[in-house]
């Protein structure tokens, strides 16, 4: 190796260095930077970084103990100190320079970089210009959590850090410390309006330090998106980049032109997977770890119409208990009474109906549209189409369709035009995707619950980072109510009792179908209110930016689903301060208890007064566990007085229970997926497809 190479080797891994590559150049040599090559990325070939596939990810109780030995490695007390004065000097050294010598200096910084990677002394260095030009920029000053969380986001760790305590600075440090690396840096958010604000938001201290920014939505065009993956760093949502590189492969392999490489004449738009830095990383490693991305292209149809048709007919008359079983906690089956029927309704049909699998499977596509997918909770109707929901985030899920003909059928149940038929092309899930990246690494409020899953499928550690300021949220207590009735009639009550008290508040609820319910109770109570659902996308104007903006004044009620969950920050006014703050309720019960404290976070951030509670129904999805036993709620509430003074003590721990082993059945069933997908790519290896999965 000559000298002068970068010491570190997972930068030479990103093709970080001084000279660009030339166009003349060999399509892999064009990968090769500062001496050293690029391992050949299966079937993506020329200028493409990609990490190989890894190897099969490792038990749980390993990645524990992997867990404990980085945790204690971490940097602690006076190393942590050393380090943060070492930035804050060299922010007043950046900070005291003229605009020439500063300008030549960050040249020399980002080549220093280039050659000798993210040594501890060069990342202190870029933080101090950075941080330098946040101040000069914004006005702002970087606190002490800042400087290390970015720091240790830089070393292939996931930090946890509380909601107002600047996670949107956090991420802007380590991306600009990585984009002045040159590495091209795709910085993931929750949605497609966060990526375009945060990339606007930003831009003035990226343009400030020589780098380029651009932003991806689900409208941008195959030009905006080549443009945009050309910048140092681009703001996207990891649906976008994953369906990217999807056609990139697709592309890739589909190339027949002599020479072609990829980025050139296969029509690819990325420019490869170096380094990812996630927002809201428990939402796309955890929450949609084993969510289907499946790249597709619409087929001619043939009799699947009349079939579907047929299939909806046949199921129809089969009723629940009798032919059929389903509860939220269960898979949907047929019951021996539900084969006879179809057995019977089958008899005279020709072709597939004949063959006793395939009826069957059509029968629970035919169900499973008719009493599983429900109107405005897991899907839209509008503009004479069907459009899903993405249940995490409560936003439209953009061009995303249920395969196998579930989503023809649940357009002939909503009398809406059937769309095409598509055909599969290639598919992958975020557990098998976000390894690919030479460098990964995150941030969130809410990671220590899942540090030991985290470490095991995608090798992070997770670090929780202290507060800068005391928390003053206030809790206020659950209420578990028997009926939705009594449930919505309690919200109004403490939403108005709150409002009248001068308060903002921000009403959390599971579906739109609950948010358009609620709205109903309120205009009944004659309470003046906002509404925030998936109705409420980019493309009806800013209307989500001029709901959040209202939801921070003096009386202001907003009724809102997950989307005002994660990345929302509601700006309060100087009365609703004075007044408490902001109060949230929560009237749905997340599977997961992450989920719940994103939707707390909207309060007492940065320091400021807040409080929440939770006002929940018996028949809440997450609380189905206990329909089976009736006596649990009464039993329940005539003890939680006796247990420690607290009377919803007792009714906590039921929910605390429900959610522990709802979370624990989601662990499962992704880690067994993952076995599946590490079997299939097994078997797939000696086809060469096995990098495809």
């Amino acid at each position: 190796m000559r000298q002068g190479l970068p010491a570190d080797p997972g930068v030479a891994a990103l093709g970080v260095g001084l000279v660009p590559p030339q166009p003349h150049a060999p399509a892999w040599s064009q990968a090769v930077r500062g001496g050293q090559a690029l391992p050949r990325p299966g079937p993506v070939h020329g200028p493409y970084p990609i990490r190989p596939m890894p190897h099969s990810p490792s038990r749980l109780w390993w990645a524990w103990c992997e867990q404990q030995w980085r945790s204690a490695g971490m940097p602690r007390g006076k190393d942590k100190q050393a380090f943060t004065r070492l930035v804050q000097t060299q922010v007043q050294a950046w900070s005291n320079k003229p605009q020439a010598d500063f300008a030549a200096d960050l040249t020399h910084l980002r080549a220093q970089l280039g050659m000798r990677g993210l040594e501890r002394a060069l990342v202190a260095q870029a933080l101090g210009a950075v941080g330098a030009v946040v101040h000069q920029q914004l006005g702002w000053q970087v606190h002490e959590v800042q400087w290390l969380g970015a720091w240790w986001m830089l070393g292939g760790r996931l930090i946890e850090m509380a909601t107002g305590e600047g996670k949107s600075l956090t991420v802007v440090l380590a991306s600009s410390v990585a984009a002045l690396a040159q590495m091209p840096v795709h910085v993931m958010t929750a949605n497609d309006y966060l990526a375009r604000r945060d990339a606007q938001q930003w831009q003035p201290v990226y343009e400030a330090l020589g780098l380029s920014v651009g932003w991806i939505t689900a409208g941008s065009t195959p030009e905006d998106r080549r443009h945009a993956y050309a910048q140092d760093l681009v703001y996207v949502t990891a649906r976008e980049v994953v369906f990217d590189h999807l056609r990139d492969q697709a592309a890739s392999a589909n190339s027949t032109e002599p020479g072609a490489t990829s980025g050139t004449a296969s029509g690819t738009v990325m420019r490869g997977l170096c380094m990812a830095v996630i927002d809201e990383a428990d939402a796309i490693l955890i929450d949609e770890a084993c969510t289907p991305l499946v790249l597709s292209q619409a087929v001619p149809a043939g009799d699947e119409p009349v079939n579907q048709r047929l299939a909806l007919f046949m199921t129809r008359a089969l009723k629940r208990g009798v032919h059929f079983e389903w509860a939220p906690d269960q898979a949907l089956r047929l019951l021996p009474e539900g084969r006879v029927h179809l057995d019977a309704a089958s008899q005279g049909k020709s072709g597939p109906w004949r063959i006793q699998r395939y009826r069957e499977e059509q029968a629970l596509l035919a169900l499973t549209a008719l009493h599983v997918l429900q109107r405005d909770v897991d899907y839209l109707v509008r503009d004479d189409a069907i459009h899903l929901i993405d249940g995490p985030t409560g936003r439209l899920a953009q061009g995303r369709a249920w395969s196998r003909g579930l989503h023809q059928m649940v357009c002939l149940k909503e009398g809406v035009s059937v769309t095409s038929e598509t055909q599969t092309l290639n598919q992958t899930t975020y557990q098998t995707f976000f390894p690919r990246y030479h460098r990964l690494c995150g941030l969130s409020g809410t990671l220590w619950e899942e540090r030991f899953e985290l470490m095991a499928t995608y090798g992070l550690p997770v670090v929780r980072m202290p507060l800068r300021q005391p928390r003053r949220l206030q809790d206020k207590g659950l209420q578990v109510l028997s009926t939705e009735a009594a449930q919505w009639q309690a919200t109004v009550q403490a939403a108005q009792r709150e409002s009248q008290a001068g308060r903002a508040v921000l009403v959390g609820v599971g579906s739109v179908a609950e948010s358009d319910a609620l709205s109903r109770q309120m205009k009944a109570h004659s309470l003046a209110h906002q509404l925030l659902n998936a109705r409420h996308d980019e493309e009806q104007g800013d209307a989500e930016r001029a709901v959040i903006a209202l939801a921070g004044q003096a009386g202001a009620i907003t009724v809102a689903t997950h989307m005002a969950g994660r990345g929302t920050d509601i700006h309060l006014s100087e009365a609703v301060l004075a007044g408490g703050g902001l109060h949230v309720i929560n009237t749905h019960l997340n599977a997961s208890g992450r989920v719940d404290r994103q939707l707390s976070g909207r309060a007492a951030r940065q320091g400021q007064p807040g409080s929440f509670e939770f006002i929940l129904r018996e028949g809440d999805h997450t609380l189905a566990v206990w329909q089976r036993w009736p006596w649990v709620w009464p039993v329940a509430r005539a003890c939680s007085g006796w247990w420690r003074g607290s009377p919803s003590v007792g009714l906590q721990r039921l929910c605390q229970w429900a959610q522990g082993m709802a979370g624990g059945r989601a662990c499962h069933e992704r880690w067994q997926m993952l076995q599946v997908q590490q079997a299939m790519r097994r078997q797939l290896k000696w086809t060469g497809r096995d990098e495809w999965l």
